[in-house]
């Protein structure tokens, strides 16, 4: 039965890298926690496997703010790392709608001014959401909001700007 699995997978994995796209795109962006109200910078990476489905790793980086949190001045930050994946549904020539889908980790940290005693709260949480995307070539600005559903559950408001990289000879005509 394991061998069975392990073919299964092989092949399976073996069939989406010959059918690649071989696209890659960098996305920047600003991000809003709207839970907490922190805000911050998200940088990603995306590999596309096809026109529709992409799948990458970001990273948000909560700037410190200072907040009054039960009568006491603190400063809250944070960093989210997730593994999403994204199905681009074509509207138009240049819009594509996504929902998304994935995992990702934060950890959030709590700084009180005064004695300087800190908190720390790592957890796992499940993501999901939609974004639009507008595709100028190479360039595609983007919007998407994000639910993640864990210890704490909580909103994402991103909006940025995404590079587009072919990375062999499948070019679009």
């Amino acid at each position: 039965m394991r061998k069975m699995i392990f073919l299964f997978y092989f092949f399976g994995g073996f069939v989406i890298t010959v059918s690649a796209q071989n696209k890659i795109s960098f996305d920047v962006a600003s991000v809003t926690n709207r839970h907490s109200n922190l805000s911050g910078l998200n940088l990603s990476s995306f590999y596309h496997f096809s026109e529709c489905f992409a799948a990458g790793l970001e990273m948000n980086r909560f700037f410190p703010t200072n907040k009054t949190v039960a009568n006491e001045a603190v400063q809250q930050s944070a960093w989210d790392f997730d593994l999403n994946f994204h199905y681009l549904i074509p509207i138009d020539k240049h819009f594509k709608l996504y929902p998304l889908t994935g995992i990702s980790h934060t950890s959030e940290k709590e700084l009180n001014n005064i004695t300087k005693e800190v908190v720390m709260d790592k957890f796992w949480s499940y993501n999901t959401g939609a974004g639009i995307i507008y595709e100028l070539g190479r360039w595609s600005p983007h919007i998407e909001y994000s639910y993640t559903w864990g210890q704490i559950n909580q909103q994402f408001l991103i909006a940025g700007l995404s590079y587009e990289l072919e990375l062999g000879r499948h070019h679009k005509e």
